[in-house]
Formats: C-alpha cells, sequence, structure tokens
C-alpha cells in the first residue's frame, strides 16, 4: 500500500467518531486503522507466543490484549491526529510483515520490526526539548517580524543571539548593533509567568532592552490554521538565504549552535497557535536580582516572573518597531 492511501485511510479514521476502524489488510495477520480517541492507532489480531513482546517506543505506546487463541496488539500514536513519525511505523512494519509467507514468520518479523524502528529512532539523539522548541519558535516569529517591517534579513540574523545563549556568547536572544537588546519569552495562553534563565537577562542598565513575550498553545496536525514549527524554520531559513550567502551562512551557523536538524521529521509534532505579542521596557525599577548582592558561590540562578505585576512597564509592541525605523501596521 502506497503512502497517501495509507494516510488517506487514517485521516479518514480520524473524521469519525472514537473506535472507528476500517481493515488495512489480512494477510498473513489482520491489521486495521483505529480511531482512539483523536489518535491514530494500528490494531493487529495476531497470536503471540508467552515470550513475544511488543513494547512501547518514542512517539506510540503499544497495549497488549493475550486472549488464547487470538492475541490484540494495538500502536497508539501518542499525538493527537496522525504524526509523521507514527504513519512511518506503520508504513514500516506493513511492509516488513506483508513480505512474509506464513503467520508465523509475521508474527516474528512484526515483533522485530517494531524493535527496529524503536531503536532507529532512539539513536536521533541531541533533539531540541519542547521548551527549547518553543522558544525557538518565538524568536523565529519575531526575526520574521523584523525582516517583513523592513529589517534587512542579514541584520535580523546577525542580531540574534539565542542560539549561542549556553555558550554564553549572548545575554539577549537579540542584540542589535546600536546595543539595543530584546529578551524573548513564550508562554502559555492565558500569559501567566515566564521563566528567566539567568541573573543578568533583564537587568536594567541603561541601554535599551525590552522584553518581548509570545502567549501560544500547540494545536493538533489537523488544525489548519496552526503553524508547523519545522515547516517555519525551514521557510525562515529560506527568507534569510535569499538575502545572501553571508546572511545565508549566519543562519547555518545559528542553526548548527542549536543543534536544530530540520530534516528531523520528528519535529512535525510541533504545531503551534500564537497569539499577541506583548512588551515590557525593562527601565529603572523593573522587578530583578540585584547581582553584586548575591552571595559569593551563586554562579546559576533562576527564577520566575509574574506578567501581572510588570504591567507598569507595558508598551505598545508597535512602538518598539517604530523605535527601530521599521514599519509597523
Amino acid at each position: 500500500m502506497t503512502s497517501p492511501s495509507l494516510e488517506s485511510l487514517f485521516q479518514q479514521v480520524l473524521k469519525a467518531s472514537s473506535g472507528r476502524m476500517v481493515i488495512i489488510g489480512r494477510s498473513p495477520v489482520m491489521f486495521a486503522a483505529v480511531n482512539d480517541n483523536g489518535r491514530a492507532a494500528l490494531f493487529i489480531r495476531v497470536s503471540l507466543t508467552p515470550s513475544q513482546i511488543v513494547s512501547d517506543g518514542q512517539g506510540f505506546s503499544v497495549q497488549t490484549t493475550r486472549s488464547g487463541k487470538n492475541d490484540y496488539v494495538q500502536i497508539t500514536a501518542t499525538d493527537r491526529g496522525l504524526p509523521p513519525l507514527f504513519l512511518k511505523l506503520v508504513e514500516y512494519v506493513l511492509e516488513r510483515v506483508g513480505a512474509t509467507s506464513s503467520v508465523a514468520e509475521g508474527v516474528e518479523v512484526l515483533t522485530r520490526s517494531i524493535d527496529e524502528y524503536r531503536r532507529f529512532v532512539g539513536q536521533r539523539r541531541g533533539r531540541l526539548s519542547e521548551s527549547l522548541v518553543r522558544g525557538t519558535f518565538a524568536e523565529l516569529l519575531l526575526m520574521r517580524k523584523l525582516i517583513d517591517s523592513g529589517m534587512n534579513a542579514e541584520n535580523a540574523v546577525t542580531a540574534w543571539r539565542g542560539p549561542w545563549a549556553k555558550a554564553g556568547l549572548g545575554v539577549h536572544d537579540f542584540t542589535f548593533s546600536d546595543g539595543r537588546g530584546i529578551e524573548v519569552k513564550s508562554t502559555h495562553q492565558p500569559p501567566g509567568t515566564i521563566r528567566v534563565s539567568s541573573s543578568s537577562q533583564l537587568v536594567p542598565l541603561g541601554q535599551q532592552l525590552d522584553l518581548v513575550v509570545l502567549p501560544f498553545e500547540d494545536a493538533p496536525v489537523s488544525f489548519s490554521a496552526a503553524i508547523s514549527f519545522r515547516k517555519y524554520a525551514r521557510e525562515t531559513g529560506e527568507v534569510v538565504s535569499a538575502a545572501g550567502p553571508r546572511a545565508a551562512a549566519k543562519w547555518d551557523l545559528a542553526i548548527e549552535a542549536l543543534s536544530l536538524d530540520l530534516s528531523d521529521e520528528w519535529y512535525d509534532r510541533y504545531r503551534f497557535l500564537p497569539g499577541e505579542w506583548r512588551r515590557f521596557e525593562v527601565s529603572l525599577g523593573f522587578p530583578h536580582l540585584d547581582i553584586p548582592s548575591l552571595p559569593p558561590g551563586i554562579i546559576d540562578v533562576r527564577y520566575s516572573l509574574e506578567l501581572l505585576r510588570l504591567t507598569p512597564f507595558i508598551k505598545p509592541f508597535g512602538e518598539l518597531l517604530r523605535e527601530m525605523g521599521l514599519r509597523w501596521e
């Protein structure tokens, strides 16, 4: 079965009510696509020996029901909808098992192919955590906003320091040639608190510094209005690279510094619905840690800020762009 028809079949099942099942194949064992409360699932009717166990893996869970003659295995996607990696798992299992000539061989290949796939996915080390994906997404949205408002793409990617934060090569997510800094934070809806990862990150020092906060929520794969993280990041790379080879080289260095592999379909699980930007001017009186007063020996301080307490420092986001000589409509 080809990928498009298999994908179409799962999408058809997912549009129906939970529990909807459609047979995919019966040789040498029975496979069916299932809607498990909005998650794609592969249902398999098969007889297992006591030693044959199918285990969970990254991106999917497994439930086995042993009932004598017929055992039932259901492999269910962790995320709602039809994640690309889950579809590839199903394709791989169907291809391997479909090439066998007997039930016994099919069962053996079934358990082995799932183990092989689990090991393959597990070898993909160094993926960004969810919090880092969310933070990077917010930074990319701001970069695109700057470019769309008239900033040269090379200047925008040059100012982007977020990818080097862990290496200590940038205090703020964006630092511009005139000394202005912008710290970008993401939060859930409704915006309540943000996490500050460094004691020196949001300290008013007399230079122009702003905190911009973008609230956004996760969205299912089937929601057309959502923005795919991986697709948006790749499109941003194309926008930056169109500005010339120097801009393209700086983009590549930033992505390398992040250890972000944009060819990895695993990131397709992240889809977001952004809200409205909120801007806070980090000026005199802005709540922060008094670094000189910290006792010697404290080298790593993280804390949270309650956004409601920052109301006195709110400024229109559009003014920030105008102050930078950019358009705001």
